[in-house]
């Protein structure tokens, strides 16, 4: 049996001018319903990118986004994920999954009073424990049907004391005191579905591919929460990846090489968040096994390069896995 963590992977990725939610706008001073709502919306777009964090992905990742709203900064969200799942064994296959995220969001405002400007940022902070346990069911010597329950719990946090003055002063919003240091709690539960195909071919070469789909509801349980409402993460992605020999040793241990392919339809409210509905992910790099060597525990390592585009968005990835 082999078990799968993914341990860490960088992507970098840099929008064409889309921005995620509510972008820069500008209001006077008798805009506060509409100023009202705007802070809402961003609240909204904060727990729909949320959703990317509770989302279980077999990449657990860190996610670097510019939206080319401010050319003063570089990246507007960013995100980690660590996690990974296994079976507990052929005899019992009880499945369990779990990943740890972080995403921060930073809009910015700006807000326009009798000739004057002012910037306001507004930073979003997002934390994510999301965990599953289903069954994994062998359909044949390569095929596995894997049915998931999950549950998530999480805390989306404003840390804006700067910007809530200025609404405050300039606006008298009484919903600015959330920015300042206010937050939610949030809790998410749903299912995944997932067709896994695995196959070893003669002279070490080996195809693996999985269909998976996964849906998670989120709302807020505690804090501000009627600030925000509700928001739907939900994906289906497909991968597929190809391992063979490059006939190279490291540690005197074989070196396979590795290409792999994935694209992901995000039908979620994550997708407009994001800025698009789709990724799709290219991605070359090379396998070493850890069997018979000084590395515990771990039967694999991998090293992965990745392109990834999307339909306002493009970059790349390099990503580190390890097999138990």
């Amino acid at each position: 049996m082999r078990l799968l963590a993914p341990i860490a992977l960088l992507i970098i990725l840099i929008a064409a001018q889309t921005p995620i939610r509510a972008d820069a706008q500008a209001f006077d001073r008798d805009s506060g319903d509409v100023f009202g709502r705007l802070i809402r919306e961003n609240a909204e777009g904060a727990l729909a990118l949320y959703g990317l964090a509770a989302l279980p992905d077999d990449s657990a990742s860190t996610l670097l986004l510019d939206t080319g709203n401010d050319p003063n900064r570089n990246y507007d969200f960013q995100g980690s994920q660590l996690g990974g799942g296994f079976a507990l064994s052929e005899s019992f296959p009880l499945y369990l999954e779990g990943y740890l995220a972080y995403n921060r969001f930073d809009p910015v405002l700006f807000l326009s009073d009798q000739g004057t400007t002012s910037r306001i940022p507004l930073k979003w902070t997002s934390i994510a424990a999301t965990g599953g346990i289903g069954w994994q069911f062998d359909l044949g010597e390569y095929w596995t049907l894997r049915p998931l329950a999950h549950l998530s719990l999480g805390r989306i946090q404003s840390d804006t004391s700067i910007g809530a003055t200025v609404i405050a002063d300039r606006l008298g919003f009484e919903d600015a005191s959330f920015l300042e240091g206010g937050g939610v709690t949030v809790g998410g539960y749903g299912a995944s579905l997932a067709l896994s195909y695995n196959r070893r071919l003669p002279s070490d070469h080996e195809v693996d591919a999985s269909l998976r789909y996964t849906y998670l509801e989120l709302k807020p349980i505690a804090g501000d929460s009627d600030l925000i409402a509700t928001a739907r993460a939900e994906t289906t992605a497909l991968w597929t990846r190809y391992r063979y020999p490059t006939g190279a040793d490291l540690w005197n241990r074989p070196v396979r090489g590795v290409v792999d392919f994935s694209a992901s339809y995000l039908s979620g409210d994550q997708g407009p968040a994001l800025g698009t509905d789709w990724l799709a992910r290219v991605g070359v790099g090379m396998e070493v096994d850890l069997t018979e060597t000084w590395v515990p525990w771990a039967t694999t390592t991998r090293l992965m390069i990745r392109f990834t585009k999307g339909e306002d968005v493009e970059g790349y990835s390099i990503g580190l896995g390890v097999s138990f």
